[in-house]
């Protein structure tokens, strides 16, 4: 007789998980900036290379091992970088370069194919604060399909995300600006 509770009171649980999944946004949207003292135009040509990116985003020292590709043209439109971790987890993705708004904006797609698949718009956006100082917007977003929403209820992603990227806008602007060009 107990078991049939707990069978029921667990079968409820879900079904009540399952229902109010049905209401729950699936959608999160992530932004952080920070100010760099560096021009805009010279912000803008290092955030235009993905192979920059390996340099101060928080997840480069995450994948020792890893296999990197490139195709295209860094800094252009359809430029390519495909990357697969041969140690430890595997985790294979690649991020391509979809738009650039030159000077202002760039628009690229994270796809992750392994260990899951999922496509995460993001932005990165510079804007002229005065003659010597950038303010840098990091955007993204992404969204959990149904049940998998359901995490959303528990756990924001916006919240970890941004924290990443914060750390990644944080080494950027160590490297922007300890540099001597």
């Amino acid at each position: 007789m107990k078991l049939k509770k707990v069978v029921f009171i667990l079968i409820t649980l879900i079904v009540i998980l399952l229902v109010a999944a049905l209401f729950i946004s699936n959608k999160y949207d992530v932004e952080r900036s920070i100010v760099i003292n560096k021009p805009k135009a010279e912000v803008f040509d290092y955030l235009r290379y993905i192979k920059n990116y390996e340099k101060f985003v928080k997840w480069k020292d995450i994948h020792s091992g890893r296999r990197n590709v490139y195709k295209g043209i860094d800094g252009e439109i359809g430029y390519i970088f495909f990357w697969t971790n041969v140690n430890g987890v595997k985790t294979t993705g690649e991020q391509e370069i979809m738009n650039i708004d030159e000077g202002h904006r760039l628009d690229f797609e994270l796809r992750f194919l392994e260990p899951f698949e999922a496509i995460i718009p993001s932005s990165m956006i510079t804007e002229t604060i005065d003659a010597n100082n950038t303010k840098v917007i990091w955007l993204t977003n992404g969204e959990l399909s149904y049940p998998l929403n359901i995490v959303l209820m528990f756990y924001y992603y916006g919240e970890k995300i941004g924290d990443d990227l914060s750390i990644g806008l944080n080494n950027l602007k160590v490297i922007l600006e300890d540099s001597n060009e």
